[in-house]
């Protein structure tokens, strides 16, 4: 099977990169791979934005991905999706309405390509992240391990590969909710694993 000559990764500001202060996140770390290969060099286009989830990522990743000639696409989303304002908030985005979003991006990747992953990231740092630091909005391990549960179960109902990542460790973490450079190796680790598995790179 050939490589596919371009990846866009749409995700939120994890996908993104912060805060890897040494190689700039692992969608960073996976171009480094890559690029300082001789032969199947694939381009990584990180199109990902802080604050991303899942109804951001339907609203825009259509064009970035067709000016991209994207051969593949990943999609890293859920915690955003999962977060609340407010000690009794409501998540950001409702469990159906993530569901359907899923759906939905899934539905029109298929017009791009032929090749789509989803992943996950399973948890936080509870103990810095109800709330987080710079504003009132909270972040759990259950909510964000739920929001997982139903982009897998979304993912098989449309045969679509799921990559799972493992539980990160809170030293993994720079402010409970961003990993930091370790956290972001680990992340590298299991998605080059999983895209190799795939035969993206």
């Amino acid at each position: 099977m050939k490589y596919p000559e371009s990846i866009c990764i749409f995700g939120d500001s994890t996908a993104w990169g912060a805060w890897d202060m040494e190689k700039g996140g692992w969608v960073n770390r996976l171009w480094l791979h890559v690029g300082n290969r001789d032969e199947n060099y694939v381009e990584i286009y990180n199109q990902s934005i802080s604050g991303g989830n899942s109804e951001t990522i339907l609203e825009r990743f259509e064009h970035e991905a067709q000016a991209r000639a994207a051969e593949a696409i990943l999609f890293q989303t859920g915690g955003n999706d999962a977060s609340y304002k407010g000690v009794n908030g409501t998540c950001w985005v409702s469990t159906e309405k993530f569901k359907t979003n899923l759906e939905e991006i899934i539905k029109k990747s298929r017009t791009i390509t032929d090749r789509i992953a989803f992943m996950d990231l399973k948890n936080c740092d509870e103990s810095k992240t109800m709330p987080v630091s710079w504003v009132d909005i909270y972040y759990t391990n259950e909510n964000i391990q739920k929001y997982s549960a139903i982009m897998e179960d979304v993912c098989a109902k449309n045969n679509v590969p799921f990559i799972e990542i493992g539980l990160l460790d809170n030293d993994d973490f720079d402010d409970g909710l961003h990993p930091n450079a370790s956290g972001h190796q680990k992340i590298f680790e299991q998605v080059k694993a999983s895209l190799e598995k795939l035969k993206w790179i």
